[in-house]
């Protein structure tokens, strides 16, 4: 017969979480079944619906999986669109720097002539 040994517990890290302020309300206990059945419904929970904060964009809810994927279609376009006018604005502004650095190349051949003349 083996002798009783005591277990040996971990010790403490010494990190205590602090409690803080309750979320729980009295009373809000439903059951699995209530809970199926008022999310079929769409009923509220009766937890609080938060809302996101998300700026200038629309976060779209959809009803049907072909409004999402028509949706889905309209971003990526949108996304093309978007790095073309980019693409465009990049060449635009590389033009606009060429044309800039000719004159100053012209100018600066102009002064290494007229300083090999001098020498």
């Amino acid at each position: 017969m083996k002798k009783y040994k005591p277990r040996k517990y971990r010790q403490s890290s010494g990190y205590k979480k602090k409690p803080g302020k309750s979320m729980t309300l009295p009373d809000q206990n439903l059951t699995i079944k209530e809970l199926l059945d008022r999310h079929s419904r769409g009923v509220s929970l009766g937890a609080p619906d938060l809302k996101g904060e998300y700026f200038d964009t629309e976060i779209p809810r959809y009803d049907d999986l072909t409004d999402m994927l028509e949706h889905k279609k309209e971003l990526v376009q949108k996304q093309i669109d978007l790095e073309n006018q980019i693409k465009e604005q990049q060449k635009q502004v590389q033009k606009e720097t060429s044309l800039k650095a000719k004159p100053e190349d012209e100018v600066s051949e102009a002064e290494e002539e007229a300083e090999a003349k001098k020498h």
